[in-house]
């Protein structure tokens, strides 16, 4: 059955062995949303593939640009009161949609909602949820997330439906903090809007042998740019938390500190040790490298 008011965005490069299983798994919905697939310049088979499908999705191209700023233009396309966004790679349940958009339905308070995910190795073969990856049960999962998500992304990118006005409200993607954009965009949407859990695996999450998740060093950078960024633009969010709030920003001027250290720049190590000392004063070893990094910058 059509259900109107539903939009699913895919954005793929060069992801034509795997696109027509996530395809296939939307088309099959229960309530079947209209399917924007968003083709960022890839050079394999995927325009064979989107052709196997014509009539049944709508098609944008455009000259490679990354996975968040194809999807922000998927989001453009879009004229469902509710998004959703899956990876070529991934698939879905055929009653996600459904389910998820029942329940904002029934409560318009909600700015979105998120279900379990199954996750799956590809090298390993591993198979586990995203409950017990992410260990759902120590968690708050519903309300007001920001607490809980500043710790750490414990929702994969196709978990979520939300509703246009909450997602408009947080904003775009931002391309800056790949491979953790969804992490970055999580945390404003759980700023302007409160979430349900529903305690259902209604998605399979690949994980890929050459995926980004696996580049750790990466990984860990990018979180901390996100958390940097999050100390400059909100601030007072972080303030709120109180002594778990003041732990992350000093956390993450110390991460900063270190990397500064290790390429000679005694200048900007002794900038974020003394902002990770002011925001807390009683650490270890901070302080010690504030002295050292001082001393280094006047003696340089």
């Amino acid at each position: 059955m059509a259900g109107p008011g539903l939009s699913l965005v895919i954005a793929t490069y060069n992801h034509g062995r795997y696109l027509a299983g996530a395809l296939e798994s939307v088309l099959a919905q229960t309530r079947r949303p209209e399917v924007i697939v968003v083709d960022d310049g890839s050079t394999d088979d995927t325009p064979a593939v989107l052709e196997r499908f014509a009539g049944r999705v709508r098609v944008h191209r455009q000259p490679n640009a990354g996975l968040s700023a194809a999807r922000n233009a998927g989001v453009a396309l879009a004229s469902g009161r509710y998004i959703s966004f899956l990876d070529a790679d991934d698939v879905v349940a055929p009653t996600k949609l459904a389910a998820q958009a029942a329940l904002l339905d029934a409560e318009p308070q909600l700015g979105w909602t998120y279900c379990d995910v199954r996750i799956e190795d590809e090298v390993t073969g591993q198979r586990r949820l995203a409950s017990e990856r992410f260990r759902y049960a120590g968690r708050r999962l519903d309300g007001w997330l920001f607490p809980e998500l500043v710790r750490g992304n414990f929702i994969p990118v196709m978990s979520p439906l939300i509703r246009r006005e909450a997602l408009a409200a947080a904003g775009a993607f931002d391309a800056s903090v790949t491979p953790m954009e969804d992490w970055d965009l999580w945390l404003r949407l759980s700023l302007v809007a409160p979430a349900r859990y529903l305690a259902e695996p209604l998605a399979t999450y690949l994980v890929r042998a050459g995926g980004m998740s696996r580049d750790r060093a990466r990984m860990e950078r990018t979180r901390f740019l996100i958390l940097d960024k999050l100390a400059r633009t909100r601030a007072e969010a972080l303030r709120e938390l109180g002594a778990p709030g003041r732990r992350i920003v000093a956390d993450m001027h110390n991460w900063f500190a270190a990397e500064a250290c290790a390429r000679g720049d005694w200048r900007e190590a002794r900038r974020r040790l003394a902002a990770s000392v002011r925001t807390v004063p009683w650490q270890g070893r901070a302080p010690r490298m504030l002295a050292l990094s001082t001393w280094r910058t006047w003696s340089s």
